[in-house]
């Protein structure tokens, strides 16, 4: 006698009876995993593991993109501080020398009746056609990190303090490019300056080992103009005008190059007649600084000239552009200057060749290629003078 199950739906299936078990809660009847099914834990397909592989791919190649190009912006970004750093040391040490700097406006005389060198306000061009200025300051001797052996010297006939000779200019090497200051005290008796040393070929001559030091390196650049008394505008391309104050005034240009003294041929002001009574000496009111440092970004590393240039090229095929200013701008291939107004991945169109002092000239394949940016300052001077005499 077969007794009724209390609980039909919870009751163990026989293995030897077809059909499936009734899930509890459920309306019908649904197979479970071992039970009636043979395909129920099959795996993932040849092409669904490829879609999987190909997408793993995918999120690989943009996660590591994304790094590289996070750490190219990075390193770019340090780089370009490095850069405003060095610039900043060279624009602020300057300005400092030339906020200090002492001047006169006539000439003494020793006891033999001699006249004796003034303290004067110099800039022209090294051998390599390089701009170079040379000055006289004022200043203690504790903050002026002068060389031993180079103290400051009296300015006869009374004392007006501590005072120093100065000099800025490039290295005597073209291919080094260093910026280096010069200091002793000054002394009226010497005849040579600072800049003479310059002129050398061999970096063992002594007054260059015993005052210049090394200011910074990477500096392509260094220039320095002249708001003079007829002054309108910094365009150096216009050139100086004499204005009667009378009348409107044209466009004139700013001095490039500056003697004090004005014994100087090629300066603007210059007195072809000597008066010692009367000197007339010249002083700027501003003097804008220049300075073009080169960046040390890895990008800027490696940039050569990818085919033969010669002195009528009018655009240069390099190795690539990256992290070259957009144009206009300037570069520095070999010992010339060239100013470009286009670029693209690998040219530079738009020519103006042999700027900034120097010649137009050949440059073969694999000629590195410097460049870099380019910061001004204006500095005003503490003392003023214009030209009275002709």
């Amino acid at each position: 006698m077969k007794t009724a199950d209390p609980n039909p739906e919870y009751r163990i299936p026989d293995p030897g009876q077809k059909g499936s078990p009734v899930v509890p809660g459920g309306g019908g009847s649904s197979p479970v995993p071992g039970f009636g099914s043979r395909n129920s834990a099959r795996g993932m397909t040849l092409v669904e593991l490829l879609v999987a592989f190909v997408i793993l791919l995918m999120l690989v190649a943009a996660l590591v993109t994304l790094t590289t190009r996070s750490l190219e912006t990075w390193t770019a970004g340090e780089a370009r501080k490095d850069m405003y750093d060095r610039a900043q040391v060279v624009l602020d040490l300057i300005s400092a020398d030339l906020r200090n700097l002492y001047a006169e406006t006539e000439l003494f005389f020793s006891l033999q009746g001699q006249a004796q060198v003034p303290p004067a306000l110099q800039c022209d061009l090294d051998k390599n056609n390089r701009p170079r200025i040379r000055f006289v300051r004022s200043g203690n001797p504790a903050v002026m990190r002068a060389p031993a052996g180079n103290g400051p010297q009296g300015i006869a006939p009374s004392w007006y303090g501590p005072t120093w000779e100065i000099a800025y200019v490039l290295d005597p090497n073209p291919d080094l490019h260093l910026l280096h200051r010069g200091i002793r005290g000054f002394d009226r008796k010497k005849n040579e300056t600072l800049l003479n040393p310059v002129e050398y070929s061999s970096t063992t001559d002594v007054l260059w080992g015993s005052c210049f030091t090394q200011v910074e390196s990477g500096i392509l650049y260094v220039d320095f103009r002249f708001w003079t008394q007829f002054t309108t505008t910094w365009d150096d391309s216009v050139a100086i005008h004499k204005n009667d104050r009378s009348r409107s005034r044209s466009p004139s240009g700013p001095e490039k190059r500056w003697d004090s003294t004005r014994r100087d041929s090629n300066f603007y002001f210059q007195r072809k007649a000597v008066d010692l009574k009367n000197p007339d000496f010249v002083y700027p009111e501003i003097i804008q600084v220049t300075v073009t440092v080169e960046s040390g970004s890895p990008d800027l590393h490696g940039v050569k000239v990818a085919e033969q240039v010669d002195e009528r090229s009018t655009y240069i095929h390099l190795s690539h552009t990256r992290g070259m200013p957009d144009g206009p701008a300037m570069v520095k291939i070999g010992g010339e200057w060239i100013e470009y107004r286009e670029k693209t991945t690998n040219d530079l169109s738009g020519l103006r060749r042999g700027q900034r002092n120097t010649k137009s000239g050949s440059h073969p394949i694999g000629t590195a290629v410097h460049f870099g940016e380019t910061f001004t300052t204006e500095v005003k001077l503490p003392v003023y003078r214009e030209a009275q005499e002709p």
